[in-house]
């Protein structure tokens, strides 16, 4: 394989394959500068659609903090931002947290009742310290108090929602992940679906109590479903998801801006960043070094399937790659195993790579498929590629995800239960030989490629402004 074909693996990320002109700095534009708080929490592929946002925010001129995990808290200051913590002391890195959350019946009950909202009171008072004197708030989904900050001071907000499933829509049903098993029931009439979606809004209802207390200490009117319908409250609800993935429907809020997906650049961010930081000199130094292992593997041969669990899901992978290595070996394919911090270097050959991170912005091209967990970060990069997929959901988004993709002719899936040796061989082998396949999603990956999410997100942002 010609080396020439990987000049993104020898410095600076650029393929020419990918379209990433929201993430470069932009030319300075006279402008009143703002100052924008970003607030969101989850994985760090949650994370990465937010940076993005923040990204293209200063590069036309305007203050942002962003308000996360105190986990990330060096990540950001490397990238020059001002960070602010908010919500509870939790890594989402820990595997103990992540099998509890990973339980798809459990698992977001745990989420929102035992991690988010007994800590309400608190995520409130560092929310409101954090946006005195701010012109704009941009809040993920799970940053709960957000619409009652803004209710009760007046802030102008804008709600993200990175995946389909977050609207709950009855003309579009998603796959909830205690249905997944039986496809989401996606099949059922209409008025069934209006029925699920009652009875699914019933279920968040009666975790809401924390809520509607919180409301009530701060003088607010009671609202039945406010854990769901805060996050369609805001001025400006943006769909950051591709139109290719899921159209919009006519159930959502009126005046919703759907962006596309919003790519995050680390290379073109780090090089933006008008501060230098201690903690960039480790991440690059690191990044540095699997650069090197991939580009003298790829430059060796064909190109391999990419075997990636995303930001949460790698925690507690199981014996996910160690069935992938046995899956590939019998198909005597090359692969590369992005594997997180656990060290699976005893799974290596000539013909696998084990590596603890890769940009999949510039691995993914050079993929000739992807199998991975749907989350809507990994989805979203496999999509843009125009690579195959092979989608092996946890829980969350992820099931809903993966029905999509299979929808849409671009990917198989496989349950996670059944994610063993000889199911695994036979989906990655149909997945190689069906070239149709690979046609639709080389025909996606284009179209999705023409997209700027990153830049209509923030027009609609400033338009609020």
């Amino acid at each position: 394989m010609n080396f020439q074909r990987f000049p993104q693996f020898s410095g600076r990320c650029h393929t020419g394959t990918v379209n990433d002109t929201a993430a470069r700095p932009q030319e300075p534009v006279t402008r009143t500068q703002k100052r924008i708080v970003i607030a969101s929490f989850g994985s760090l592929g949650d994370l990465h659609p937010f940076l993005a946002l923040a990204v293209e925010l200063r590069g036309r001129g305007h203050s942002v903090t962003i308000a996360t995990a105190p986990h990330y808290a060096d990540r950001i200051a490397a990238l020059g931002f001002a960070f602010a913590p908010i919500g509870p002391e939790i890594s989402p890195e820990d595997p103990a947290l992540l099998r509890r959350l990973m339980t798809t019946v459990r698992g977001p009950e745990y989420l929102f009742r035992t991690l988010f909202l007994p800590h309400l009171p608190q995520m409130y008072a560092d929310l409101e310290r954090i946006c005195a004197g701010a012109d704009l708030l941009i809040a993920g989904e799970v940053v709960f108090v957000a619409p009652l900050l803004a209710e009760k001071t007046g802030l102008k907000w804008a709600s993200v929602l990175l995946s389909p499933i977050s609207f709950l829509s009855a003309h579009d049903p998603s796959v909830l992940p205690p249905l997944a098993r039986f496809g989401g029931l996606h099949g059922l009439p209409h008025f069934a679906q209006v029925a699920l979606r009652a009875m699914t809004r019933m279920g968040f209802r009666r975790w809401s109590a924390p809520l509607h207390k919180q409301r009530a200490a701060l003088g607010l009117p009671h609202k039945a479903n406010a854990l769901l319908e805060g996050k369609l409250e805001a001025d400006r609800v943006l769909a950051m998801f591709s139109e290719h993935f899921a159209k919009p429907q006519p159930d959502w809020p009126a005046g919703t801006v759907q962006t596309g997906f919003a790519y995050f650049d680390q290379t073109a961010a780090q090089e933006a960043a008008p501060l230098t930081h201690d903690a960039a000199a480790p991440v690059t130094a690191a990044s540095a070094r699997t650069a090197e292992r991939l580009r003298e593997f790829l430059s060796q041969g064909e190109m391999p399937v990419v075997f990636t669990l995303g930001s949460a899901a790698v925690h507690v992978a199981g014996d996910f790659f160690h069935v992938s290595a046995g899956a590939v070996s019998r198909l005597n394919l090359r692969a590369v195993m992005i594997t997180g911090r656990t060290d699976l270097r005893g799974l290596e050959t000539e013909r696998i790579l084990t590596v603890p991170y890769a940009d999949y912005r510039t691995l993914f091209p050079y993929a000739a498929a992807v199998v991975h967990q749907g989350g809507i970060g990994t989805t979203a990069e496999a999509l843009r590629a125009g690579v195959p997929s092979l989608i092996v959901p946890f829980n969350f988004d992820q099931p809903d995800n993966a029905a999509r993709a299979l929808r849409l002719g671009v990917a198989l899936s496989l349950p996670r239960r059944k994610y063993n040796r000889r199911h695994a061989y036979y989906a990655v082998h149909r997945l190689l030989r069906d070239e149709k396949l690979r046609g639709r999603a080389e025909a996606l990956g284009e179209a999705i490629r023409a997209e700027n999410g990153v830049n209509h997100a923030v027009q609609a942002i400033e338009e609020l402004l």
